[in-house]
């Protein structure tokens, strides 16, 4: 999946995530002879552990962390005056190969809602089963058992988080429901691998030349003759490939250019059209951005409480342990689980602490619970930037 010499594909995508894997993966597993590829600015995550091994995803969002890119927002007063920072994805499969893993479907009412012909719960269910694998329990009418996603409770079941719901349910005198739209996993329940976008849609075709992944490139802008989009002009990345060629290359598509580098890249590219006249008015362009807001509040959990914090903090002992059991059989520590229609929160419950405190905490064991815009601007120096306002907590 390296660059070969060609300069023309059929169909060539703009950003190697999570969507553009799913979908150049459908295409060409549908027609092999398409010649398929996709420019990618993060790096390759073929096997590696970092990647594989679910336990990991706190360390993706190091400030060292190549693996994600850290957006700026803008300082907000409803911060009172603060710049959030909000990570994406940046590798080959996008979040899927970095993020916490965490699987949940909409209630079926949030579809029907919509009142839209073709996207009712009815008609998108089907989609959902055709991409999974569910481990969970059988034989569930709304749940698919041949897709490539593997989705598990995790392999390693947590008794402190049960212990902190049973608790609740002294003070709210609700029922304990085994059988609900909790938070799964898509982690393969045989294996303990995560079952990211990547490998169940990208690299498992590696065998088929007319499918190439460029890593290490980033799109610059779509070259258009006249109103058709026939190909992108790209370059290395400074991240991933610092010492790369910083010269401006193209390549071709003969049917298609496909803009799929996520909530942050997507809005550049199109924006990013240096001085060409505007052909299509699109003003939604890099609006209506909208996120899910995450608080981490840390509870001191008993020193017999087994959790993920010893691996966090990279105990030897017990990182060995884990990792032995984990290539041995697919299940151990290294295998985080996660424990009303409509729901306006979800409260999900880590066995471990991972946040700005990781470094000020003592090390012991703890447990946790956890509308707007995206443009481009140049500074004063003529230097691009992103123009980002998060709106958490605007009204």
């Amino acid at each position: 999946m390296s660059p070969p010499s060609s300069t023309e594909f059929d169909i060539i995508f703009a950003g190697g995530g999570a969507t553009a894997c799913v979908v150049a993966g459908r295409l060409v597993a549908s027609d092999p002879s398409l010649k398929i590829l996709v420019l990618e600015a993060g790096d390759h995550t073929l096997n590696k552990a970092s990647h594989v091994q679910p336990y990991q995803y706190p360390f993706h969002i190091a400030p060292t962390s190549t693996t994600v890119t850290f957006n700026i927002g803008n300082p907000t007063p409803s911060l009172n005056g603060r710049a959030l920072i909000v990570p994406s994805g940046h590798s080959v499969g996008g979040g899927s190969t970095i993020n916490f893993g965490a699987y949940t479907r909409a209630p079926a009412s949030d579809f029907d809602d919509w009142a839209v012909d073709g996207w009712k719960s009815d008609d998108l269910i089907p989609l959902m089963k055709k991409l999974e694998t569910y481990e969970v329990q059988p034989d569930c009418a709304t749940h698919g058992y041949n897709g490539p996603i593997k989705v598990s409770s995790g392999g390693y079941d947590f008794s402190i988080c049960k212990e902190f719901a049973h608790v609740g349910m002294t003070y709210h005198k609700r029922p304990y429901a085994e059988d609900t739209d909790n938070l799964e996993t898509y982690i393969d329940g045989t294996t303990g691998r995560r079952s990211d976008a990547a490998h169940c849609y990208i690299y498992n075709q590696a065998h088929n030349p007319n499918l190439q992944v460029w890593a290490g490139k980033r799109v610059k802008r779509i070259i258009f003759e006249d109103k058709r989009a026939v190909g992108v002009e790209f370059t290395s990345d400074l991240v991933t490939s610092p010492d790369g060629d910083q010269s401006l290359n193209t390549v071709r598509a003969s049917k298609l250019v496909v803009v799929a580098a996520g909530a942050f890249g997507s809005p550049a590219i199109l924006e990013r059209q240096c001085g060409i006249e505007q052909l299509v008015n699109l003003p939604g362009v890099g609006e209506n951005y909208q996120d899910h807001n995450v608080v981490l509040v840390p509870y001191l959990a008993a020193d017999e409480a087994v959790t993920m914090d010893p691996l966090w903090r990279g105990d030897e002992s017990v990182l060995k342990g884990a990792l032995a059991q984990w290539n041995s059989s697919g299940r151990s520590l290294m295998l985080q689980s996660w424990t009303a229609d409509k729901a306006v929160a979800i409260f999900s419950l880590i066995a471990g602490y991972i946040g700005p405190l990781m470094g000020t905490l003592p090390p012991r064991n703890y447990m946790m619970s956890p509308i707007f815009h995206v443009h481009i601007k140049s500074d004063e120096n003529g230097k691009e930037g992103l123009d980002f306002t998060s709106g958490f907590l605007d009204e």
